[in-house]
Order: structure tokens, then sequence, then C-alpha cells
């Protein structure tokens, strides 16, 4: 990866801006330090070089070693740049292997179109989605704009859509997801993690509701025990309600671009 930006600054060196003005962490300075290259008006530099105002600061990574297994399967890429996917994540895909599908991840999938692409670079997920759940996912190309992406997570608003059993009006769930020990089940406990999750109605029929749901944590799980804490378990949720087949879905989702500082709104079709 190469990056650029035209100094604003004057008499700074190097390394400090990059910490304090581009929000570049040590270790990811150190590894362009070591093993890329660091150009100040096309001309290689070291980290302690001042920078002056107008300069033109020039990074260039080092590749990420990526020693997974490569998987061919279809990719639904929704949005594509230089720097970061979005894509649509099928159901019953995970996004990590397990013992079970131990190279039939999205990040094996990822793994063989990065190869397809020439792209020498490991996986980072800026957001994940359970094995069973759908939708919209935001994948950095770059470890360095995985880190930017992160950095502030509550930029990234997201909205899920599921049936949802019941007669369901609007509202917010504020209640602490604990995991106790190896089971995969979460439960509402004082000693979990802060999730908040605001959910509306949008339509009710046959004592089943569609919901619309806006995540401020990213928990896993949270929507699923969020809404069998209050009753109103998903459709099909074996795991927090009845047998069957839910479908809970990322429908949307919109952030700040780490690069461009553009707002990218990115919206699925209607269900």
């Amino acid at each position: 990866m190469i990056r650029q930006w035209i100094i604003e600054k004057d008499d700074i060196r190097i390394d400090h801006y990059a910490w304090d003005e581009l929000h570049i962490s040590h270790n990811a300075l150190k590894k362009v330090k070591m093993n890329g290259k660091i150009y100040v008006n096309n001309i290689e530099q070291a980290v302690r070089y001042h920078l002056h105002n107008g300069d033109v600061l020039t990074f260039i990574y080092p590749d990420e070693i990526n020693d997974m297994e490569p998987y061919e399967y279809p990719l639904k890429i929704i949005y594509e740049d230089d720097y970061l996917l979005v894509l649509d994540k099928p159901k019953g895909i995970a996004c990590l292997p397990t013992k079970a599908h131990y190279n039939h991840s999205l990040a094996n999938i990822l793994t063989y179109y990065y190869q397809q692409i020439n792209l020498h670079s490991t996986i980072h997920f800026v957001n994940r989605l359970d094995k069973d759940t759908s939708g919209l996912m935001i994948i950095a190309k770059y470890r360095e704009i995985h880190d930017l992406m992160i950095r502030n997570f509550n930029h990234i608003y997201r909205i899920y859509q599921a049936h949802v059993e019941g007669c369901v009006d609007k509202g917010t769930i504020t209640l602490p997801i604990y995991k106790n020990n190896n089971e995969m089940k979460r439960i509402i406990d004082e000693r979990g993690v802060e999730a908040i999750t605001h959910y509306q109605c949008i339509s009710y029929n046959n004592d089943i509701s569609i919901v619309r749901f806006r995540l401020e944590t990213g928990r896993t799980h949270q929507i699923r025990v969020h809404m069998s804490a209050i009753g109103h378990p998903l459709v099909g949720d074996e795991l927090y309600g009845h047998a069957g087949n839910f479908d809970l879905d990322s429908i949307m989702i919109a952030f700040i671009h780490p690069v461009t500082k553009q707002l990218v709104t990115l919206k699925k079709c209607s269900k």
C-alpha cells in the first residue's frame, strides 16, 4: 500500500507527524521504517527528518504475510476501493475458520480473492457477523486502514432487520451480555459487557413483527440475546427461542472513509 500526504505543518519530525496528525500507531510506523520506504518530495528520508509546510510525504508499506488457505467461493461485493471492501455475506458462512470448517470461512474466501487481484495482505474485518447472520460487512485491505476504522467504532452506523415473535413497538435495550466459559449461548448478567440495541417495528402480521435494529455496540449475538431477554426472540432462533431458521440481516451500513473522509452509505435491496 502507498499513502501520500501534503504537509500543512512546519518543522515537525516525520514520526511525530505520523503519530499525532495521521494517527498511525508506533507499531505500524516501525514496520514502514524497517521494511517499507519513506519519501519526502520523492527523496528517501529517515523518520527523524523534519517536515515543512507543502512537503509531500509518501509511505510505502511492506506486504503483509497471509498464510491462510484460500478457498474459491463467489463473493457479492457491494463496494470496493483501494482501501476497503464491503461484502454482502451469505448466511451459513463463518468469518473465521472453525474445527468443523477449517478452510471454508469468509477469511479463506477473501484470501483466494486477494490472490486473484494480487493483493498481499492479511484479512482485517472491521465488523463481524455471526455465522447465521447475513448482510453487509466492512473489510479493510490493510492493517493501518483497519486501525483507523476501529479507532472510533461509533462512527460506523449499522441497521439490521429480522422477523421477531410477537407484537413489538420500539425502544432501547441496555443490558450487559455475558459469555459463560466455553458455552456458545450468551446471557444477560451484570458481569457482562455493556450492550445497547435500539429497535423499531416496521410491520406486524400473524403475531410476527418485522423489526429494524440499530446497534451502538457490537457484541456477539447482541440482537438475539436482547430480543430474547424482553420476551420477543427472533423467529426460528433455536438458541434463544424456538427451533427454526432465523433471518437476521445487516441491511444498511454507513461510515466515514478513513482516507477520503467522505461519508459512505450502503444499503441492501428491501427484503
